[in-house]
């Protein structure tokens, strides 16, 4: 498949997916994701613009939504070319504030040079118990993240993995399937069990269980270079990227 529309289908998939835990309203110019039950969580709360034309009046649409349901109002980039600069001014005008990231996609295309743990026992989860919703609460997120998680648990495409030692939660990592593209997400090792290759371990395995799922394209990203290395490792590359990633909000 030729890079530009492989980008362009995971762009597709990657705005989307958030409607797998919250509810989409498809606008002319472009997207709002909203969920009132988790308010606190950014990725269930958004709207991405795709087309820029009458921005003025998109983002006054954006910020009289979310007010009226007591939500920050939030705006994700749309991973298009240039759309900071054409978005910006108005952004400002409106006091919204915005926060650049260094976000960089990554597709599986070659073999994983890892190797899975030995003494991390790997299953898929299906239901978060007391003891798992308490370790994510305090290590990975906070209460938002477990109401993502639940909501998200409820689509059979959605295969969160977690790595076992001796019984107790050690790592997590999950991937969604759409049409033609899948999507890790949910990466994570608890403090004390870092430094033991589980997390490599835990990629390494998430691929070959995706393998036996589908035969989509395979993506993450990454905005960590410790981890971006690890996910090379695991057969994942650099997808190129002219677009930026950020986020704007008003708080007030």
């Amino acid at each position: 498949m030729p890079m530009p529309f492989m980008i362009k289908r995971m762009i597709d998939t990657e705005l989307h997916f958030p409607q797998r835990f919250s509810t989409m309203v498809s606008k002319n110019w472009g997207l709002m994701f909203s969920n009132e039950g988790n308010k606190a969580s950014h990725d269930s709360n958004h709207a991405v613009i795709t087309d820029y034309v009458g921005v003025e009046s998109s983002i006054r649409d954006i910020e009289f939504f979310y007010k009226s349901k007591g939500i920050i109002p939030r705006i994700y980039s749309s991973l298009q070319i240039n759309d900071l600069e054409r978005i910006s001014p108005s952004l400002d005008k409106h006091g919204f504030v915005l926060e650049l990231n260094d976000t960089e996609y990554f597709v599986h295309d070659h073999e994983s040079i890892l190797h899975e743990a030995s003494d991390l026992q790997i299953e898929r989860v299906k239901k978060l118990d007391i003891d798992m919703m308490e370790t994510i609460a305090v290590e990975y997120g906070g209460d938002w993240t477990i109401k993502v998680a639940e909501k998200h648990l409820l689509h059979p495409s959605f295969h969160l993995l977690g790595g076992f030692v001796g019984g107790e939660l050690a790592s997590l990592a999950s991937v969604s399937v759409y049409a033609g593209y899948s999507r890790v997400d949910d990466v994570f090792t608890r403090d004390k069990f870092r430094g033991r290759g589980f997390a490599g371990g835990l990629i390494h395995h998430l691929v070959n269980y995706h393998r036996g799922l589908s035969d989509n394209h395979l993506y993450l990203y990454s905005d960590n270079p410790a981890t971006a290395k690890l996910y090379e490792k695991a057969g994942f590359s650099r997808i190129p990227q002219e677009f930026k990633t950020w986020v704007a909000y008003k708080s007030s």
